[in-house]
C-alpha cells in the first residue's frame, strides 16, 4: 500500500482506489466500486472525481 501512496503522491492529477478489506493487487471480479471506476477509466479515459475507498464485496 505504501508503494501506491507514494505512487499516487508522484503522478500529479491522479487518482487512488483502494479496497478496504481487499487482498492483492486487482480491480476484477470483486464487483466493488473499484470495478465500477476502471471499467469507466478503461471505456472512456475518465478519472473518478476523488480517490476512492471501496469495501470487499463478501463472499
Amino acid at each position: 500500500m505504501a508503494a501506491g501512496q507514494a505512487m499516487h503522491r508522484a503522478l500529479r492529477g491522479s487518482r487512488l482506489v483502494t479496497v478496504a478489506g481487499g487482498e492483492g493487487h486487482g480491480a476484477y471480479p470483486f464487483k466493488s466500486c473499484a470495478d465500477r471506476s476502471a471499467t469507466v477509466y478503461l471505456t472512456t479515459g475518465s478519472l473518478p472525481a476523488k480517490d476512492l475507498t471501496c469495501q470487499a464485496a463478501a463472499g
